[in-house]
């Protein structure tokens, strides 16, 4: 089969492979943040979250404009049928990210200290910067090869490579953690952060080896462009930095925004009332349990962005409005239908999801508060795809921008009140990205005439997710009480239950409303031809 053949029909099928792998990786994820916190406390997990900011900036300078400006630029020249050229920006691309990476990687191990000083942050947590700080040389030069593949619109690569380093990295992180907690919370963190560059070392191997595997289909597929590329590197720089600094000042607000309350968060609390271990301990619920659990969701609008800026640049790059327009209603439609059950879901189940995953009930009410920011989150990230699409990768990172300003005034203003205290910075992160969805989708409207959906398109959606909110939150309690006089484990029990409830009844509703249909439902990888079979030959379909 040649390669262009093995491009995925569909961008929402691309969507679909990556949100599989997306959801087995952050299932892993939460995995090993359940027992690192369960071996190291939110204190230990404090010290290990006071790490990610600085690395995640650092990590967004050096790799997060390289795989979304290549696939844009790599699908452009497909959709030309200019071939070479695009193998071409490929070669310097791979180049490029080995310099940006080292340099970074560098940077941050070199600063850790003065900036924990300057911020007067608590000093454990110089170990853990200095841990995490080579992984980012890996993690840039993995992204040119995955920003390669999803040019080709291929997101297989992608896909397995996340699932090897996630599983790589979750081992390494409970491995260090274990064996360095003797020694002290501090050298425990650290061996946790670690796990960051073996994950990335065995997702990069992982990657080069498809690479290498699949080289006689790419030059099969770059020898049907019979010019020769006549292409630069200075001008592929020019176009590369063009569009990949919007791009990574865009995905630098969101760590800015992690920055913000890295820095503030602490300190507000302690000017609240709070000693250092305390303040520590309820940053560590905020970061380390209501956050990423409100961001376990996005996994599937993630994978939709991915896959939707090369599938919106090609038919940008041969002017098919009708084409973007269809991409654009369909995106965005998926992403209404995932964000509002998602947001009802984690705010019922706040409590036990806290408890029962993490061990810390108290952050429940953290969560509930920052569940209502997914239906912002997951907008954001898919109007930010498309108009990253469509070629205005500023407009991104300005909406961001501004919905950071707001997140940090509310942050600095609330957190620092006894009353809201870390309740301030959940706010203050709602608040954030309600601005810059709302403005995105402000400019989507604009430059391609498409809304978010119809009334109705919303409103079906809305009610069913509503109808699940009610019956899971009767539901839990009963199915609470019921396990526990069958089963040791209670509380997984009656939560998997209430989470399997909720899932099927809200399927259930918006296959009944027509919302979801055959085509819908074939997309699903691996299972969803069955489904879709099996329901028209019930006559639910």
């Amino acid at each position: 089969m040649g390669l262009e053949a093995k491009k995925s029909r569909h961008f929402v099928a691309g969507a679909a492979i990556l949100s599989a792998a997306g959801i087995l990786s952050r299932v892993m994820g939460l995995g090993y943040r359940v027992v690192l916190i369960r071996l190291i406390g939110a204190e230990g997990m404090g010290l290990y979250q006071m790490a990610y900011p600085l690395y995640t900036i650092m990590l967004v300078v050096s790799r997060s404009g390289i795989p979304v400006t290549l696939a844009k630029m790599i699908s452009e020249r497909i959709a030309r049928e200019e071939k070479k050229d695009a193998y071409r920006i490929f070669t310097i691309a791979r180049i490029l990210s080995v310099v940006i990476g080292l340099l970074a990687a560098l940077t941050m191990a070199l600063i850790a200290r003065p900036v924990i000083s300057l911020l007067r942050l608590d000093p454990r947590a110089y170990y853990a910067l200095l841990a995490i700080s080579p992984a980012i040389l890996v993690v840039s030069i993995m992204a040119s090869f995955r920003g390669f593949f999803q040019g080709l619109q291929d997101m297989k690569p992608t896909a397995i490579s996340q699932l090897i380093e996630q599983f790589v990295r979750m081992i390494t992180m409970i491995s260090l953690a274990y064996l360095l907690l003797p020694l002290g919370l501090s050298y425990a963190a650290a061996g946790a952060s670690f796990g960051a560059f073996t994950g990335a070392i065995a997702g990069l191997l992982l990657v080069i080896y498809i690479y290498y595997k699949r080289r006689e289909d790419i030059f099969a597929f770059l020898a049907e462009d019979r010019a020769v590329s006549s292409l630069k590197v200075r001008p592929v720089l020019r176009e590369f930095f063009g569009l990949g600094v919007p791009i990574t000042l865009g995905a630098l607000v969101m760590p800015l925004m992690s920055f913000v309350d890295w820095v503030f968060v602490p300190q507000r609390l302690q000017a609240a009332g709070f000693v250092m271990e305390r303040a520590t301990t309820l940053y560590g619920q905020f970061t380390t349990v209501a956050m990423p659990l409100v961001h376990f969701p996005t996994i599937i609008t993630v994978s939709l962005a991915t896959s939707l800026v090369p599938a919106i640049s090609e038919a940008f790059a041969v002017r098919d409005e009708t084409l973007i327009k269809k991409r654009t209603s369909t995106a965005l439609r998926l992403t209404v239908m995932l964000g509002i059950p998602a947001a009802i879901g984690l705010f019922v189940l706040a409590e036990p999801l806290t408890g029962v995953i993490f061990a810390e009930p108290q952050a429940a009410s953290i969560l509930q508060i920052t569940a209502l920011g997914v239906i912002f989150i997951t907008l954001q990230q898919t109007s930010s795809a498309i108009l990253q699409g469509i070629g205005r990768t500023d407009l991104p990172a300005k909406n961001l921008f501004l919905g950071a300003i707001c997140n940090a005034v509310i942050n600095f203003t609330l957190t620092g009140i006894p009353a809201f205290n870390i309740h301030g910075a959940a706010l203050g992160t709602v608040t954030g990205f309600a601005v810059a969805a709302a403005l995105n989708i402000i400019y989507v409207k604009k430059l391609t005439g498409t809304l978010v959906a119809s009334p109705a398109r919303v409103g079906y959606p809305a009610l069913s997710a509503l109808i699940m909110g009610i019956a899971v939150y009767f539901f839990h309690p009963l199915m609470l009480s019921l396990s526990a006089d069958i089963f040791r484990l209670s509380g997984l029990v009656s939560l998997t239950a209430a989470v399997g409830l909720g899932v099927l009844l809200y399927g259930f509703l918006l296959i009944y409303s027509g919302e979801v249909g055959a085509q819908e439902l074939k997309l699903i990888p691996g299972v969803g031809a069955r489904i879709s079979g099996k329901l028209q030959d019930w006559g639910v379909l």
